[in-house]
């Protein structure tokens, strides 16, 4: 669904916890007004203007000789926020138990301005006032992903981490983003931390098998990252996988079974769901078995052609491709944990281990 535009750009405040669940600790209150100015790049992005009543009422603070825990702070920080709202247009309530939040709210609604709980709910600006030049805001990346540079901006659900700010230094098939966010440490200390994360998009594998024959089918392929870093040939051998993309992890699986082996699979077993790389890819990849026979393989696989794909299919004996894992032969983690569950607790288990 498309936002609706306003007439004119609204001047918003953004409403949420700052004193709230703080208990006077400065660092906790500096935490709580850093999730407020995260949601200001949003609002100004969609051509309107932000303001938190803590930006106006601190420097007023600080110039009577105060801070936010003095008793002077309630003089100003409530009075602050209600002269803003006499001059606002709408209020954004972030998630939190906070008061003067729920004052701002109800002195909002009585005079009759609305209130947003999400930056995706206001309605955008004329055209002319909004932001486009940032990388990732509007112009899509080749896979027709727009808001690259949003991606974590806005997260509460660890109180314990606080985004700062997400940069976008690539955006190819991939996207490549630099992250500044505060950490508080297990001994209550407070420390920024930089991270650059890899989003390739979440996937998913399968592993196909054919117990009355004792074979799986697998894939091999050329894999350059693998080539650059000491694999002798970097032609790997894997189970088939893929991009979920706009499908669901077992209708992916399914179109990717077609793809690359050529077979249509019979009920799926979902395993489990694990992310591969965590130091840096956002990556979650979706697990899966399925039955096969020979009829099922339809097709001759091989993967698209026009994605740069040459995928050779491979028909082995499950204890080959088993002791395969073990002689580094197979050297794909998804593939190793794959065939560890067959032999394990899949179909290739021994029956008194079922």
């Amino acid at each position: 669904m498309v936002a609706p535009v306003t007439d004119k750009p609204m001047l918003i405040l953004i409403a949420g916890p700052y004193r709230s669940g703080a208990d006077g600790d400065p660092q906790a209150m500096a935490a709580n007004l850093a999730r407020l100015e995260a949601a200001a790049w949003p609002i100004f992005a969609a051509g309107h203007l932000p303001v938190i009543g803590e930006w106006i009422a601190l420097p007023v603070l600080r110039s009577a000789g105060a801070g936010p825990t003095d008793p002077l702070a309630d003089q100003v920080l409530y009075p602050t926020a209600d002269r803003l709202l006499a001059r606002c247009d709408a209020v954004l309530r972030l998630p939190g138990d906070s008061e003067g939040a729920d004052q701002d709210v109800a002195t909002a609604r009585r005079h009759g301005l609305p209130v947003y709980h999400d930056a995706a709910e206001i309605p955008a600006a004329p055209a002319g006032d909004r932001v486009t030049s940032r990388p990732g805001i509007n112009a899509p990346d080749h896979r027709g992903r727009t808001g690259l540079d949003q991606a974590g901006r806005g997260l509460d659900r660890n109180p314990d981490v606080v985004i700062r700010d997400v940069e976008l230094t690539s955006q190819g098939w991939h996207v490549l983003r630099h992250t500044t966010f505060d950490y508080r440490r297990r001994d209550g200390r407070w420390e920024t931390q930089q991270r650059e994360t890899y989003d390739r998009g979440d996937g998913a594998v399968v592993l196909p098998y054919d117990t009355r024959r004792g074979c799986v089918l697998l894939t091999r392929q050329f894999r350059y990252p693998a080539y650059v870093n000491d694999h002798p040939d970097g032609m790997l051998i894997e189970a088939a996988a893929g991009l979920l993309d706009a499908d669901d992890p077992p209708a992916a699986i399914r179109r990717e079974s077609v793809e690359e082996l050529g077979v249509t699979l019979g009920p799926l077993t979902h395993i489990l769901d694990a992310y591969m790389s965590p130091g840096s890819v956002t990556e979650r990849l979706h697990f899966f078995a399925a039955p096969y026979t020979p009829a099922d393989r339809t097709g001759t696989g091989g993967g698209l052609e026009e994605d740069g794909e040459d995928i050779e299919v491979l028909e082995l004996p499950f204890p080959d491709a088993l002791s395969m894992t073990r002689d580094g032969r197979i050297t794909d983690g998804k593939t190793i944990l794959l065939l560890q569950w067959a032999a394990l607790d899949g179909p290739f288990a021994p029956a008194s281990g079922r």
